[in-house]
Order: structure tokens, then C-alpha cells, then sequence
């Protein structure tokens, strides 16, 4: 079982998981009540990152809020919550320092293939971290 199969079955009892490819570029995943939206074309190191950080929502979101539109500070407050769950699950703050201790100097494409997600998403993993204080 790879690490997107695993996510899926640990949340398996409490979401349900809807994989579409008619939905709109911009907005690879959703998560409306307890049903996950994934936009089924995207690549799996995408897919991963998209899946975390909708079960992130889930995982903090009060219940019933719609954060869809992102013009208003709140939501993107919300947004960034869910992402930063995202990172926590897939980019453990301990793992990350200690692949990070195994090497003199580490490229971000080293990160993402170690880890199994986008760059983008190690990157932000990162950023999260540093702005928490916590590497």
C-alpha cells in the first residue's frame, strides 16, 4: 500500500473520497461535509499533497464554514490550516530534521522524492515550519 492508499483507508471510516476529473483546474481538491473531491488527472505527488491537506480541512474546520471564497482573511486563516495539517501528516517536522541531519546539503527535489510530494509542497512544509519556529 503506498502512502496515498494508506491515507485514504485511515480516513476511509469517517469520509468518502470522490475522484472527478470534471473538476475545474483551479481547484484540484474540496471537501463539502464528508465527501473529499479529488480532481482525478492530477499527478500523484500533487494528488498526495491535494488529499492532506482536504482531510486537513476536515480535521479543523468547524463544522458547516465555507472557505471557499478566499477575499476574506478568516477563510484564508482557515485555508492555511488545513495546509499546514497537510504538511504535519506528510512532512513530519522529526523526519524532515533527520534526513536533513544525513546530509551536508539537501536540494528541495531530494526532500520532495524522500517524502513523496511536490516541491512546492516541501517548500511550503518548510516555510511553515520556520515561521513556527520549530527548524
Amino acid at each position: 500500500m503506498n502512502a496515498f492508499e494508506k491515507l485514504l483507508a485511515e480516513f476511509d471510516n469517517e469520509l468518502t473520497f470522490v475522484f472527478d476529473k470534471n473538476i475545474p483546474d483551479k481547484l484540484p481538491g474540496l471537501i463539502c461535509d464528508h465527501t473529499v473531491y479529488l480532481n482525478n488527472i492530477l499527478p500523484f505527488d500533487k494528488a498526495i499533497c491535494v488529499l492532506s491537506e482536504e482531510i486537513g480541512h476536515y480535521k479543523t474546520l468547524p463544522k458547516g464554514i465555507d472557505i471557499t471564497d478566499q477575499s476574506i482573511l478568516f477563510n484564508r486563516k482557515l485555508e492555511r490550516k488545513g495546509r499546514e495539517w497537510g504538511h504535519r501528516k506528510l512532512v513530519p517536522k522529526e523526519k524532515l530534521l533527520e534526513f536533513i541531519a544525513k546530509k551536508d546539503a539537501v536540494m528541495r527535489y531530494e526532500l520532495a522524492e524522500e517524502f513523496g510530494v511536490d516541491e512546492q509542497f516541501i517548500e511550503e512544509a518548510i516555510d511553515n515550519y520556520k515561521r513556527k519556529g520549530v527548524i
